[in-house]
């Protein structure tokens, strides 16, 4: 039996979302998208997302798979069904 993993990633993005880079920083997994959404705040806090020199830093849950789809791209964050930000 599989498992679906869930990871939150955090992303750097231009104000409007269109340009994002995921932020080097581990991605933690979780067993449910609930215990992953749990966690968020704590991300957008995180020394991390307050170190990153981007106007906006996003968290973002999603499949394990889908992240690892993405990888360091370049991405249209509003594409990727984001439900997390903290502008700066």
């Amino acid at each position: 039996m599989s498992t679906t993993l869930f990871a939150l990633a955090l992303f750097g993005c231009t104000d409007d979302g269109t340009e994002c880079q995921r932020i080097a920083a581990k991605a933690d997994t979780y067993q449910t998208q609930a215990l992953c959404s749990a966690r968020v705040e704590d991300a957008l806090t995180s020394d991390a997302a307050m170190r990153a020199e981007y106007p906006t830093v996003y968290a973002q849950c999603m499949t394990t798979n889908k992240l690892a789809a993405i990888g360091k791209r370049t991405v249209d964050i509003n594409r990727v069904n984001v439900q997390f930000a903290s502008a700066r």
